[in-house]
């Protein structure tokens, strides 16, 4: 498995070629934008704290639009991160793309005739179309999500054990038994999306060698057995399509279903700590947020680990 890896990486170096800058900078721009994202709580929990504490008085007012004020900054600066790395991931992506169809056609051109007398000519198009189209599509939608999940996910531990140890084990515990679970689904399910694609090639290339010698199959009368053959190959793709996306359908309700949970467990023990005097409600106010960044890019690894398989 390393070994095809390994292979895979070489083969794709060539068509990333001339991108490497723009991915260095998608990916610094990733981190400076979840690094802000992780840090927001911190000064909202301040916030909270000055509101709490000046209710018995009078509220600082002037300490809270600072805070906001800073928030505000930041939280601009992130987002402008964020469309900076998704501008420049989406463009060396579809460069990729386009790099790996024009060397799938030299590639064809060069072939010789008897490796299209033994492939139907729905299978190579698939190839060119179906493969490469989900591959830029998975690559969109999940590769660029699952790079600034991982930065997203290590950022957030490391705040909430700065914040509160207690809470922080707490949310880890309750949310990473929901993900154990999902990550058993993962791997049963990863054989279908290999099937899927398989069937998808069959149905492409029956259909195809049909239309192409339809003056052929009428003048046999074959109409009838070439009717079966594709309803047999259309039931099984629409099995195994019907499978895999059941799988992939259900993690993202799966996720938040574990990220409720550990939502609710945070309010509970957070709760406790504050009426014995251990915590303020800040820290609470701040973990609160904190869950919500900690299941969020769980959520999402797993929805574009279903879709990269």
């Amino acid at each position: 498995m390393e070994n095809k890896k390994m292979s895979l990486w070489k083969q794709s170096k060539p068509y990333l070629a001339g991108l490497q800058f723009a991915l260095l900078i998608a990916f610094l721009a990733t981190i400076v934008s979840n690094i802000i994202t992780v840090y927001g709580p911190t000064r909202i929990k301040e916030m909270t704290n000055i509101i709490a504490s000046g209710l018995e008085t009078s509220v600082d007012v002037t300490a809270v639009a600072a805070i906001g004020s800073f928030l505000a900054v930041i939280y601009v600066i992130g987002l402008l991160s964020n469309y900076l790395q998704a501008f420049l991931f989406t463009t060396a992506i579809q460069r990729f793309s386009e790099r790996l169809r024009r060397a799938i056609a030299e590639k064809i051109n060069r072939l010789p005739l008897g490796y299209f007398d033994g492939h139907s000519q729905g299978d190579t198009l698939s190839r060119v179309t179906n493969d490469v189209d989900l591959m830029t599509q998975s690559f969109n939608q999940s590769l660029v999500q699952m790079v600034s999940s991982i930065v997203l996910l290590i950022g957030s531990i490391f705040m909430m054990f700065k914040t509160d140890c207690h809470l922080a084990v707490t949310a880890i515990v309750s949310v990473f038994a929901g993900f154990a679970l999902s990550s058993i689904i993962m791997v049963k399910s990863q054989p279908l999306f290999k099937q899927q694609q398989d069937n998808l090639a069959k149905v492409s290339g029956y259909v195809e060698e049909i239309y192409s010698g339809h003056n052929v199959v009428i003048s046999y009368n074959g109409r009838h057995q070439a009717k079966d053959h594709f309803d047999h190959i259309n039931q099984d793709l629409y099995h195994s399509m019907w499978k895999s996306q059941f799988f992939s359908g259900i993690m993202m309700p799966l996720m938040q279903f574990v990220g409720n949970f550990g939502y609710v467990m945070v309010c509970i023990v957070g709760a406790a700590l504050t009426i014995n005097g251990d915590i303020t409600i800040g820290t609470v106010v701040a973990f609160m947020t904190y869950v919500r960044i900690f299941t969020q890019p769980i959520s999402q690894m797993a929805q574009g680990i279903t879709q990269l398989q």
